[in-house]
């Protein structure tokens, strides 16, 4: 890998990964030794949270595109090795949840991936990207699921907040892109026909009327959490990354020494855990 070309995104938007591709086997001691690393890389580093959880799911059975994309995914990190979350001071206390899914992207089992990013202020707090349980039938099944999440999370870190004697001037806002999910949360025009769903419909509804969390729409081009429901292009990732505040800290490092980063990333990686 030393002399691997960098890319600019961490998953290819061309290809799409799947159990069963029709490529050579791999070994798969190798690949869960080099994901199993880049699970606990990926707990600072949001911008590869998605293609992580992506490649988690083939370890029992990895092939050679499966391999090609973990390599593509060492590409990124080549690149952006410096680059880390930056935290500003003298924000607002305002705590800002975007809750997200991709609606049937597993082309396996056609589940759903769930996801969110809780700042408060300008400073990333929180995220997650994970495939949900069960299949949803339509787009707003699937983002309440996610709703659902995103609200469980703010509510634990409001809790924490409580804990440390720090206050909010106002209740948590959850970010939503589909409006018949925001509307589920205070309207339930659609209950009858999704009682699978109910647990997540009762408990968001229940958080906004006591008004413990507001929950709004937001257009799709303002959702931050694409960056962890799908591959995204170079100038889409570029954008969420510096929205969220990802930035590149090479210009702040004492020294600036970036040689043989690309060696020492693939050794570290490779370690036993």
């Amino acid at each position: 890998m030393n002399g691997a070309k960098n890319v600019t995104t961490p998953l290819s938007t061309s290809v799409s990964l799947k159990l069963n591709d029709g490529s050579a086997a791999v070994n798969p001691t190798e690949y869960r030794k080099v994901i199993g690393a880049l699970q606990y890389l990926s707990l600072t580093q949001p911008d590869i949270s998605f293609t992580v959880n992506k490649l988690s799911q083939f370890m029992h059975c990895p092939s050679t595109i499966h391999w090609t994309a973990t390599k593509r995914l060492l590409r990124y990190l080549k690149n952006t090795i410096f680059h880390g979350i930056s935290i500003q001071k003298n924000v607002k206390p305002l705590l800002t949840c975007y809750s997200n899914a991709d609606w049937a992207g597993n082309l396996d089992n056609r589940r759903s991936t769930s996801a969110y990013l809780i700042m408060l202020g300008s400073n990333l707090l929180s995220w997650s990207s994970r495939k949900q349980r069960a299949i949803a039938r339509s787009s707003t099944e699937a983002k309440y699921p996610a709703l659902a999440t995103t609200a469980s999370e703010s509510m634990w870190i409001l809790s924490l907040f409580n804990e440390i004697k720090f206050s909010l001037p106002q209740s948590p806002l959850l970010l939503c892109d589909n409006l018949g999910a925001t509307n589920l949360s205070f309207n339930p025009v659609q209950h009858s026909r999704m009682k699978h769903i109910q647990i997540d419909l009762h408990f968001v509804r229940d958080l906004v009327q006591k008004n413990f969390l507001t929950v709004r729409h937001v257009h799709t081009n303002d959702q931050l959490a694409n960056l962890l429901t799908k591959p995204l292009s170079k100038q889409c990732t570029d954008f969420l990354k510096h929205k969220i505040g990802l930035t590149d800290g090479s210009p702040f490092l004492w020294g600036r020494i970036k040689e043989n980063h690309t060696a020492t990333l693939c050794k570290l990686l490779l370690q036993d855990s």
